[in-house]
């Protein structure tokens, strides 16, 4: 006889341990004959417990909500058996017990204390091997999984074996209809949950691959970017107001150095270098990847650098700009959108993406060059910023034209 058609559930009270609030209510399991009590965590007055049945009597308030709850519990342990028998041969009443409990037995962990021990990890890390931002990322993603265990399954956490492709399916569809993600970014914390469950199958804790049967790519997406107009139109504006005045300088700088806000807002003098021909150089490390990124510095970007810093009394360590928080930059940005006439969401991310595209690719700039001043580490993620625009396909074929008899139609 298989243990699934000996799985018994029993509810009673412990008469000897009743207080003013009543009598203990306890949850036997039993197995193959093997027997187990597990504490619900709930007492009730002797006189509402139904002996025979095992539940209370249904006469109050009370009584329908404890006998809900214990229903509740009765489904779930039917469903912790059927969970186990999936993954073991031999399913025993203390397993059923740990599983409804969260507790940890032999190899088995939970998906918090995996995820959280990845993040102490990281956070050791930080400015050695990973950044600050990466082990941001990971912690929000914790916090979405939290949140996830809590709508869904009303639980804090969960054993990392129970975690298989129908969680995180369910998972994703929170992501996207509770939490308002965008397909991308959904895709993006996934990411991270594959890599707690990478952790948990390399070190045998998970046997069964959850993601084993979903691919996480992400959609093709247009990277905003300003044209020469915008860009211009931003250039030339009067504008009166100081706070607005600098978020246009430092704006203006990433586009014409394609540095990224963190690396902005990092820059220090010691990156900053004059070669021996007399061009100044920008040569630093990217905060996101730490990849090495060298930027010959456009007159422009210079004039902002010579605003707001004298480079003869910084020391080696100094910040060179004034950084806003990139919340109160990303603000600001929007009042100079509005001011110059640009539609476009402008962030702060929008420059980098204008330094690649307008200033640089447009203007035949190779795009092994653009890869080394961006700091990317391979040559596909500048192919996403290679973007063909109407300008340069133009001056293509009228080159083209020239070197041919094809003639263009006028």
């Amino acid at each position: 006889m298989s243990s699934k058609n000996t799985f018994r559930l029993l509810f009673f009270v412990n008469k000897s341990k009743t207080n003013k609030d009543g009598a203990p209510i306890l949850l036997r399991i039993t197995i193959n004959g093997q027997k187990v009590a597990m504490n619900t965590r709930r007492r009730i007055q002797l006189m509402d417990w139904d002996l025979k049945r095992g539940m209370p009597y249904q006469r109050n308030a009370f009584c329908d909500d404890l006998h809900m709850y214990l229903e509740t519990l009765r489904n779930k342990s039917y469903t912790a058996f059927t969970e186990l028998l999936r993954e073991y041969d031999d399913v025993t009443p203390t397993m059923v017990r740990n599983y409804l409990q969260g507790v940890q037995s032999g190899h088995s962990r939970s998906v918090m204390d995996i995820w959280q021990e990845h993040n102490d990890e990281l956070k050791r890390l930080i400015g050695i091997q990973c950044s600050y931002t990466l082990w941001q990322k990971h912690n929000t993603g914790l916090n979405h999984f939290t949140a996830f265990l809590k709508a869904k399954y009303r639980m804090d956490d969960m054993p990392i074996k129970r975690v298989r492709f129908n969680v995180v399916r369910e998972f994703q569809e929170f992501l996207m209809a509770e939490r308002a993600l965008a397909y991308n970014t959904s895709i993006k914390v996934l990411q991270l949950l594959k890599k707690i469950t990478r952790r948990a199958l390399k070190s045998g804790w998970l046997k069964i691959d959850p993601f084993s049967e979903m691919t996480l790519t992400l959609k093709e997406t247009d990277r905003p970017y300003l044209t020469d107009e915008e860009l211009k139109a931003i250039v030339d504006r009067k504008i009166k107001m100081k706070r607005l005045v600098l978020v246009r300088d430092l704006f203006l700088f990433a586009c014409y150095t394609g540095l990224s806000y963190a690396d902005v807002k990092k820059l220090c003098r010691a990156e900053i270098e004059r070669s021996p021909d007399g061009l100044w150089w920008i040569k630093t490390r990217r905060q996101k990847t730490k990849q090495k990124s060298q930027i010959p510095l456009l007159s422009v970007a210079k004039q902002v650098i010579d605003k707001y810093a004298d480079l003869e009394e910084l020391s080696a360590k100094n910040l060179v700009l004034p950084v806003l928080s990139n919340q109160k930059l990303n603000a600001y940005l929007k009042e100079i959108a509005d001011l110059c006439g640009i539609e476009k969401n402008l962030t702060f991310h929008v420059a980098r993406h204008t330094f690649a595209t307008t200033v640089t690719l447009q203007n035949g700039v190779s795009i092994e060059s653009v890869s080394r001043m961006l700091g990317h580490t391979n040559i596909r993620t500048t192919q996403h910023y290679a973007r063909v625009v109407d300008k340069k396909i133009v001056q293509d074929m009228l080159a083209m034209s020239l070197k041919t008899n094809l003639k263009m139609a006028r």
